[in-house]
């Protein structure tokens, strides 16, 4: 669908194509790929969403102009939200594999990682502090996740990264 002000979505419920609520739109961005001009829209997703499809992840979805279907006092697009799951949980690469994001979230909290105490201590690092990881850097990931770079490589991407 054609949106000429897209501001005017924001705090509008959304709906998808069967009627059930998936939330409001909380954002809007114009569209930065050329072969994709328009809009797209960050849902904040409801409880429901959130706890059905995304394992309570508060992160804004994003869902393309094309996908709206009307627009009234409340958003309804045109996919259903088995269709934007399919979207939405695409694949990560993780250096020469790929890995569902589901997968990788169990494994990692969010491409991050808590370090272990002792680490934390030595290191003189705050605890309970989720640290990045590039998912380039995974390089296998099943039971456990194994990276590219060692723990003193790792400590220097933080310190360059992080203000600790």
């Amino acid at each position: 669908m054609k949106i000429w002000n897209a501001n005017e979505l924001i705090g509008k419920e959304v709906y998808d194509s069967t009627g059930n609520a998936i939330g409001w739109v909380d954002k809007t961005w114009n569209s930065w790929n050329e072969e994709y001009p328009g809009y797209f829209f960050g849902i904040r997703t409801n409880d429901y969403a959130r706890n059905t499809y995304f394992r309570g992840a508060n992160k804004l979805f994003p869902v393309y102009n094309d996908y709206i279907r009307t627009v009234g006092t409340t958003v309804t697009l045109t996919k259903t939200m088995d269709d934007l799951c399919r979207y939405w949980n695409k694949t990560v690469p993780c250096g020469q594999t790929t890995c569902p994001v589901e997968d990788l979230i169990e494994m990692i909290n969010n491409f991050g990682v808590l370090l272990d105490p002792y680490i934390c201590e030595t290191w003189h690092l705050p605890h309970n502090t989720t640290f990045p990881v590039e998912p380039t850097h995974i390089t296998t990931a099943k039971n456990t996740v194994t990276l590219d770079q060692a723990l003193h490589e790792l400590k220097e991407y933080w310190q360059r990264t992080r203000k600790y």
